[in-house]
């Protein structure tokens, strides 16, 4: 039970800190343990090489304490590893035992501070049976070694019948007392978990810590070139989306996550900060709107009916990024945030990066925003001053050349630039400039031949050299490419997410499908592009087959678990009484209704009730009559039970044992019946093996039959074993062959 313990200890870590190699490297060493101590090999460490070990881990952790390499939590969950492989390794005496349950219990605190997942709540629920049944087994332990102690009772003295007896019924009082503590525990955790549930802020019984998800792209305001090939496919889970219109679930393919959008490209200017990179120009206060507490109305104006309402659960990101379909209108989060939120582009965000899961409502339309100018814009023109623009992109002029290709714009290129309203013809450049990229270019994580740029542009090195790229290439090229040509065009990073689960109706985000695409201004507004050829999507891939179903379940079972235990607090309380006591009433008034209805049909002379009073007498006598008829049997039967375990001598047994016995040895208290109407009487002092030996005066056949029904008597009383209803039917042809052969 110790090793089991041990090893659920020490895979509650593991999915905590997300390390299955420290998992599998101590499971190793528990088991060869357990090996040694199996084959009587095991010869425990010396103290003094116990503590240079434990100094040794002690000085290994704290250095990565002060580099910052994980959580501190999770490192101290590191250093109780060590402490449990060594004091197993060292293992001598009770006082051993009682450090190793204490350090168990410790690291699986320090697990649960640091992670609240599903898989981990069923390890610590099975933990915490374990450590009880297994607390026990050692306070029994500690016992017995004190009682040797006291009595000094050497081994071979100890009578075996007593061991043997307690062996019996020891496992059997053990699983029961388990079983009654586990059971006053989990309704008392119950209790407590519905009605103390935890506050909404950063108290005591908050998450104290979270690492931030490390997303692929998209996740800041800025998008550097020169990182880019560093980036891998991950499928890390970043949040959970469900969609609703008019209270219906909604399934949107793909959905389109926006993140934040990037107008702005670098260059090589120093003065604009990082080179070859992108940034976003509508940053600024005046251009946004605020919101301190847990709700955000972003158009007053906007229509309530018929909008897309987005129940987001955000993983922590370490960006201040909010994610949300186009169009946000209204926003409501679990706790207080706060939140701005730009009109020019639609964007959320946040004012500090986000350390914590963030579960928030977004209604939105679906469309993206209309293009508005900013307070200042607009009392800058009232006032006829000229308010000063944001940066412009740094596009090179092998960009703007590709860009007037003809095969790249379908030859629009230039009657834009003639057209007195060359707005008109936007979207169709557009398009043109969209399938061409999608068709002549090669889409690819596979860039470790980035050396060969040397400072050289990569928006010119992706076009005319290496015509291959990620999607933040693609989506790059077109916006300046756009922006070349005069078009208002942004590039918008965000993810766009396919993995839809259909038992939980929600989608769920990983950091695979981070991805960016670009927006142009049309005369009919704002129109989303996505230029990226052949996109893989590791999702596609999984959509089928029984093991992305189980999967696809027990991410239901995740989410079902985070929004209903994970995020229960007092208004989940309030909501939770409000349903029971309306399902309360609703019954009260339906039985009050149905009983109303029932006496009004036995009142009423015209009712069948009535007619056929009679034959409904006649049922229910029947079926009173059967009830006690039924009592009745059961009485007789434990009469007659209780009796022959008076016969047969096993009264002192408990009295679940003894009507066990008493129906499995039954055919032994029918062969002494028979015996006895034949004046054949086992005297009281006679062990059943004793008469039966003493009864070579009857033929052979019954002296066998005798011996060999005295045989099953002792399996079964002393052995354990059971016999099924054929075996039992089987022995009671053999009494009546037995009653044939008898004089």
């Amino acid at each position: 039970m110790l090793y089991v313990l041990l090893s659920l200890g020490m895979l509650g870590y593991a999915l905590a800190a997300q390390s299955p190699g420290v998992f599998l490297l101590a499971f190793f060493l528990i088991a060869v343990n357990a090996w040694l101590v199996k084959t009587r090999r095991f010869t425990p460490l010396p103290r003094l090489l116990a503590n240079v070990v434990t100094l040794g881990g002690f000085f290994f952790v704290f250095a990565q304490v002060k580099a910052g390499i994980n959580s501190p939590i999770l490192l101290i969950a590191q250093f109780l590893v060590f402490l449990q492989i060594i004091k197993l390794w060292e293992l001598r005496g009770n006082r051993d035992y009682a450090q190793l349950l204490v350090l168990s219990l410790l690291l699986m605190v320090a697990a649960a501070i640091s992670t609240a997942s599903l898989l981990f709540g069923i390890v610590l629920i099975a933990y915490l049976f374990f450590s009880l049944y297994c607390c026990l087994l050692f306070h029994l332990k500690v016992e017995t070694d004190h009682a040797k102690a006291t009595y000094s009772l050497p081994e071979g003295r100890v009578n075996e019948a007593t061991l043997l007896q307690d062996q019996r019924y020891l496992s059997g009082s053990m699983r029961r007392l388990t079983g009654l503590v586990a059971t006053v525990s989990v309704l008392s955790a119950t209790a407590v978990f519905l009605f103390f549930p935890r506050g909404t802020g950063a108290g005591l019984l908050a998450p104290l810590q979270f690492r931030p998800s490390q997303a692929l792209t998209g996740f800041s305001d800025q998008v550097s070139f020169q990182n880019i090939a560093r980036i891998q496919q991950s499928t890390e889970e970043v949040a959970r989306v469900r969609l609703s219109r008019d209270n219906k679930p909604v399934t949107i393919a793909p959905l389109l996550l926006r993140g934040t959008t990037l107008d702005v490209y670098k260059g090589n200017d120093p003065s604009l900060g990082q080179a070859w990179g992108w940034a976003r120009s509508h940053s600024r206060d005046e251009d946004s709107r605020s919101v301190v507490r847990d709700r955000l109305e972003v158009e007053a104006e906007a229509e309530s009916q018929h909008l897309l309402l987005q129940d987001i659960q955000l993983k922590p990101t370490g960006t201040p990024v909010l994610f949300s379909v186009a169009g946000a209108t209204s926003m409501a989060s679990s706790r207080d945030i706060q939140v701005r939120y730009s009109i020019r582009d639609g964007v959320l965000q946040s004012y500090a990066p986000l350390m914590q899961e963030l579960r928030y409502m977004v209604a939105a339309t679906g469309e993206l925003p209309a293009p508005r100018s900013s307070l200042l814009d607009t009392a800058a023109q009232a006032f006829g001053l000229v308010q000063p623009r944001a940066p412009a992109s740094v596009i090179d002029p092998q960009i703007a050349a590709y860009a007037r290709r003809p095969e790249v714009t379908g030859g629009l290129a230039s009657k834009r630039a003639a057209s007195p309203e060359p707005q008109a013809i936007d979207e169709e450049i557009a398009h043109n400039i969209e399938h061409y990229l999608q068709s002549n270019f090669v889409y690819t994580l596979d860039l470790t031949n980035t050396h060969r740029l040397e400072g050289q542009d990569p928006m010119v090195a992706f076009l005319y050299d290496f015509k291959r790229g990620h999607c933040e290439y693609f989506a790059g090229a077109m916006t300046l490419i756009c922006q070349s040509l005069k078009m208002q065009a942004r590039m918008v990073v965000g993810f766009k997410c396919d993995e839809y689960n259909t038992f939980g109706q929600f989608f769920t985000v990983r950091q695979s499908h981070a991805h960016a695409w670009v927006e142009v201004l049309t005369p009919s507004g704002w129109k989303t592009f996505d230029p990226t050829s052949g996109r893989e999507d590791p999702s596609a891939r999984k959509n089928a087959g029984l093991w992305a179903k189980a999967k696809s379940f027990f991410d239901y079972l995740e989410y079902s678990w985070a929004q209903s235990v994970i995020a229960y607090d007092s208004e989940n309380q309030t909501n939770l009484i409000t349903q029971v006591e309306a399902g309360m009433t609703n019954t009260a008034i339906s039985g009050q209704t149905m009983m109303g209805d029932l006496q009004r049909k036995l009142l009423d002379p015209s009712s069948w009730l009535w007619t056929d009073f009679r034959t409904i007498s006649t049922i229910m006598g029947l079926m009173v009559a059967g009830v006690l008829i039924a009592i009745g049997w059961f009485i007789r039967d434990r009469w007659r039970l209780r009796r022959r375990a008076t016969r047969m001598g096993i009264r002192s047994l408990p009295t679940a044992e003894q009507l066990r016995l008493a129906r499995q040895l039954g055919f032994y208290d029918d062969m002494l019946n028979l015996l006895d109407r034949r004046q054949i009487i086992r005297p009281e002092h006679q062990t059943p093996l004793e008469f039966s030996r003493s009864l070579t005066y009857l033929s052979s056949e019954v002296f066998e039959t005798v011996q060999r029904l005295t045989g099953i008597f002792y399996r079964v009383r002393f052995g354990g074993i059971n016999l099924s209803p054929g075996q039992r039917r089987h022995l009671e042809v053999t009494l009546g062959h037995l009653q044939e052969l008898l004089p």
